[in-house]
């Protein structure tokens, strides 16, 4: 049969294009990396780039063999001034011996001579484990682009069932092919299984005349895979099939007479394979299509067993339905937080659901096996702080963490402290372990929400951990969990219930605690200090935190004590003394244990440091490469409610716009993501208002900031841009909205302003112009009220538009579209979407 059309790949086909034309016009040493899991279409895409390469004069090779033998046949292998460029094409880069691939990296290096740096694209899984591909090009200085391919949206396989049966496919078929989770090799599996089998009518209808079974081609091709995979993982595979597309891995542990643990490794290859992958729900079969062929290739008499004793696990199991029709409707599981793309975003979903079903001692052998393969360096921080939760929070999960061959897991000292304590327990007597299991889990689910910007999740957890009730062998709670969730209440101003348990955690501290907590405790008062403006107060806490630390030798305390004290002089303006503090920091981060807790506050003390003393460039340099990730950091812009704002402020001065945008997008998913957070939404308004020079909106800010710092740079924004506009401060109300009454200007983009039309007062004081009242025609009060963004956004809205189209429209995302929504309903003080098409429909002067 003649191949299909290649459908819904018409962004990467330009990424692809545009990646050719660079590479045409002199940029040497460029490469790209397709990404995906099997039969989602990079070898299809390989050979369609290469016939182009070729068109534009690219000599391909697809062997690092054949691009050898090219330059030895041309004696040195130099290539003269205008001949072609080679393009060299691995469709496995799996396959390539890891020797070989430096080799190839090296020889793309973007200072390599043109004629010895071939561009290279390559493909691999999208789960291809241990390969290393990004930290490979980083140590060579090699730019490395990378293209992921995401599965094929539901108009792109009507169009490719379209092609394989050359008739437009009706609904029942459309079913049937979304059987396959957008993967088009299953998708033309599928199909020609089905036309082989009679089973696609002249108009495309589907003929069920065997709806119980798979066409044989898919049967095949299915079994195929599971061949690739090792026995314990076929095993695991079959009986996930029998508890439903998604199911939890405690459930098939029961149901295979082993541990959750002791499935870790018969795991990894069907997440490698894109078989599985994790959810909010669980573990989840991708492709409905697929669970439904594991599901076949258990013998009957098997099945029926099976289906009982998952009845004594779960009250519902859920086997793939018969009706292959039906099976291509059922709801696709939500990914896990936060989206695929990086190795953390797997190991998140598993420790997610390991912990909730209190599989602690689990977690951590996972996180410990993910920690010694091949991990982004920002996940680290987040896994090894998930292991001393779990040490802090009961000192029996300390044991399976070695303190002396594992210590890079975690803090070294609070694990070590972790290991006294559990040290002291050796009766052997019952210890009550129920609400230890719950409070380490709790704890260690708390952090990971706050790292992924989950407030509500993080809260709720953290209070579940506090409330624990006590065993008889350990009548007082851990300190830890209550300084954890201290710590997060003071980010959120919740500063009375923070001093609370910070008292309580006070009084509590053990014998053995003083000398790892105290200085914990103290760091965290100061961090509620330093929100309040009580700078002198921060510093002498710090100050005490540190000599403690000192006294015990504590890395990692020291460094967050410097790193208070470097925060607290920065703020005072002594910028001598935050150089010595900074220094500091970055010293004891020599010390294991240290960085992965407070490398990021390191990072943006960097940055805010060369700001306070004017050397843009070396921060826009730090911001440019190692700190490009600080704009969008979560936590940063949680614990930091100015950090937004400032980001917005910085890209101003150095004329960089797309770093203000980011940070922008990136503080308004948040808020959207977690409504009804005060201080989440004011550090969100803030930065929008201070890019669109909305001064009610400044002024609003500097009304709702509880923060100190971000109070002051808010009411600081709102000056510099009266003083811009050169209008009296006066004419804006500290509280609340006020209709403009003076010279305005917007903001084009960062950094440009442009002025507009002013309003001429009437004698009795009131604005009028093109649409006032000496116009004859009565202004709509709301004009006053939003900003031209929202009006454009309401009037859309008005119009019945979604918020997904309303985005199409602006050039918004749909999270900031929704952010504007609920800005442009506080502003009107309306509650829905009917009340604001009346208020437009029924307003004169337009919204326009």
């Amino acid at each position: 049969m003649s191949e299909a059309g290649l459908h819904g790949r018409e962004s990467e086909k330009r990424r692809l294009s545009a990646f050719l034309t660079g590479a045409r016009h002199g940029r040497s040493g460029s490469a790209l990396v397709i990404d995906g899991f099997t039969g989602v279409g990079k070898s299809r895409l390989l050979r369609e780039t290469a016939h182009r390469a070729r068109q534009q004069g690219f000599s391909v090779h697809w062997s690092a063999g054949e691009l050898r033998e090219r330059a030895a046949a041309s004696g040195s292998g130099r290539r003269r001034a205008g001949e072609d460029r080679s393009l060299l094409v691995l469709d496995d880069v799996e396959t390539v011996p890891a020797g070989e691939l430096h080799h190839l990296v090296g020889s793309s290096r973007a200072d390599a001579a043109p004629w010895s740096s071939p561009t290279l694209l390559l493909a691999r899984g999208a789960n291809a484990p241990g390969l290393g591909l990004e930290q490979l090009y980083e140590a060579h200085s090699a730019p490395v682009d990378r293209l992921e391919l995401a599965p094929l949206p539901s108009e792109a396989v009507r169009s490719l069932v379209r092609d394989l049966i050359g008739v437009d496919p009706r609904e029942g078929l459309l079913d049937v092919a979304n059987c396959a989770g957008g993967n088009p090799r299953l998708v033309v599996q599928l199909v020609r299984g089905l036309l082989e089998e009679g089973r696609v009518g002249p108009e495309g209808e589907l003929v069920r005349l065997t709806p119980g079974q798979l066409p044989l081609r898919v049967r095949t091709a299915v079994d195929a895979r599971l061949r690739l995979l090792s026995k314990e993982s076929v095993q695991l595979l079959r009986v996930g099939t029998i508890l439903g597309r998604t199911f939890q891995l405690p459930q098939a542990a029961a149901m295979l007479g082993t541990s959750a643990a002791a499935l870790l490794s018969a795991l990894d290859e069907p997440l490698a394979a894109g078989i599985l992958a994790f959810t909010d729900e669980g573990l989840s079969f991708q492709q409905p299509l697929v669970w439904r062929g594991i599901y076949e290739t258990i013998p009957e008499s098997v099945r029926t067993t099976l289906h009982l004793e998952a009845r004594r696990i779960t009250a519902e199991p859920a086997p793939p339905d018969h009706d292959m029709a039906a099976l291509g409707r059922v709801r696709t599981p939500r990914p896990a937080r936060p989206p695929r793309g990086a190795v953390g975003a797997d190991t998140r979903g598993a420790l997610r659901t390991l912990l909730e079903a209190g599989h602690v001692t689990s977690a951590v052998q996972l996180v410990g096996s993910v920690l010694n393969g091949s991990v982004p360096a920002r996940e680290k921080p987040v896994l090894r702080r998930m292991v001393t939760d779990i040490a802090m929070s009961a000192d029996r999960f300390a044991v399976p963490i070695k303190a002396g061959e594992d210590a890079d897991l975690a803090d070294v000292e609070l694990l070590a402290h972790a290991h006294r304590k559990a040290a002291l327990d050796r009766s052997g007597e019952p210890r009550g372990a129920e609400p230890e299991l719950y409070r380490a889990a709790a704890v260690a689910l708390s952090n990971l929400a706050w790292a992924e910007g989950v407030v509500g999740e993080a809260v709720r957890r953290g209070r579940e951990a506090v409330e624990q009730s006590v065993t008889p062998r350990a009548p007082r709670p851990p300190s830890y969990p209550r300084l954890a969730l201290a710590y997060k209440l003071i980010a959120l101003d919740e500063a009375d219930e923070a001093t609370g348990l910070c008292r309580q955690a006070h009084t509590e501290l053990s014998e053995e605690e003083p000398a790892v907590l105290a200085p914990a405790v103290d760091l965290v008062e100061a961090a509620a200090l330093i929100r309040g403006g009580d700078l002198e107060g921060a510093r002498q806490r710090a100050d005490g935190a540190l000599s403690t630390a000192e006294g015990a030798g504590l890395d990692a305390q020291m460094t967050w004590a410097a790193a208070t004290l470097c925060l607290v002089a920065i703020r005072s303006g002594d910028l001598t003394a935050a150089a010595r503090h900074l220094a500091r920091c970055r010293e004891l981060e020599a010390g294991r244990g240290a960085t992965s807790f407070f490398a990021a506050r390191r990072q943006w003390l960097d940055v805010l440091l060369y700001d306070a003393r004017n050397e843009l460039r070396e921060a826009a340099g730090l911001l440019a490469t190692s700190h490009a990730h600080l704009p969008s950091l979560r936590p940063l812009l949680l614990e930091e409610p100015g950090a937004a704002a400032w980001f917005v402020r910085f890209s101003r001065r150095t004329g960089d716009r797309g770093l203000g945008e980011a940070c922008l997008r990136a503080a308004e998913r948040l808020a959207a993501d977690n409504p009804g957070t005060a201080a989440i939404t004011v550090a969100a308004d803030h930065a929008r208002s201070l890019y669109e020079c909305d001064a009610d909106g400044l002024a609003r800010a500097a009304a709702g900031h509880q923060d100190a710092w971000a109070r002051t740079c808010a009411t600081q924004d709102l000056e510099a841009l009266l003083r811009e506009r050169r209008v009296d401060r006066r004419g804006i109300a500290p509280t609340s909205p006020t209709p403009r009454r003076a010279t305005w200007t917007v903001r084009d983009h960062i950094g440009r302003m442009t002025a507009v039309e002013a309003p001429v007062p009437t004698a009795e004081g009131e604005p009028t112009g093109k649409g006032g009242p000496a116009g004859g025609v009565e202004s709509d009060p709301t004009e006053n009220l939003l900003g031209t963004t929202e009006r454009s956004i309401a009037a859309l809205v008005a119009e019945g538009l979604t918020n997904r189209q309303v985005a199409q429209k602006v050039h918004l995302s749909p999270h900031t579209v929704n952010y504007y929504l609920r800005r442009i309903y506080g502003k009107l003080g309306i509650n829905s979407r009917v009340e604001l098409a009346r208020r437009v429909h029924h307003g004169r002067g337009g919204f326009a």
